[in-house]
């Protein structure tokens, strides 16, 4: 019965061998609820050209946040110091993931990609909205990474303000 227990804890938590400590935010700002609601309606939908920067756009113009309608979309913050939230943007520099989800491995490159966050979860993955993907084409889409697959790159984290 004691080897059963331990089969059954490995295999459940054994489909992603690495877990990295994220601190989700207790509560979700107000005006990162406004944009995911925005955005959800346009789940496998094209928002705009089709770009992953539109889908920023329409949504921090929707809600009339303060941004420099370039590549500065709020108030930017280091993820290992503060919480992430819902309805954070993050911003991919030459970054890379990889690692093994579900059992199978995958990996990510994003050579300048942006991203709304959907859902962080205590596992270290993180939930991403965004559209111009090999997998969603130029629709709106929801995947998921986890931190602790990151390999390389710059990854700027934006928190949308008033």
């Amino acid at each position: 019965m004691k080897y059963l227990s331990i089969l059954v804890f490995v295999l459940l938590f054994s489909f992603h061998g690495k877990t990295q400590k994220i601190e989700s935010c207790d509560s979700v700002p107000a005006l990162n609820s406004k944009i995911l609601t925005v955005l959800e309606p346009y789940m496998g939908q094209k928002i705009l050209r089709g770009e992953c920067w539109d889908v920023l756009s329409l949504a921090l113009n929707e809600v009339h946040a303060t941004w420099n309608g370039y590549d500065v979309f709020g108030t930017r913050y280091d993820y290992k110091k503060e919480c992430i939230s819902p309805g954070d943007i993050i911003a991919f520099k030459g970054v890379k993931f990889g690692g093994v989800q579900n059992g199978m491995k995958y990996f990510e490159d994003m050579e300048k990609h942006f991203v709304v966050v959907k859902e962080v979860k205590p596992n270290g993955e993180l939930v991403l909205w965004h559209q111009n993907t090999g997998r969603f084409g130029k629709k709106l889409g929801q995947s998921s990474i986890f931190m602790a697959d990151f390999k390389k790159g710059k990854m700027e984290f934006f928190r949308p303000k008033n």
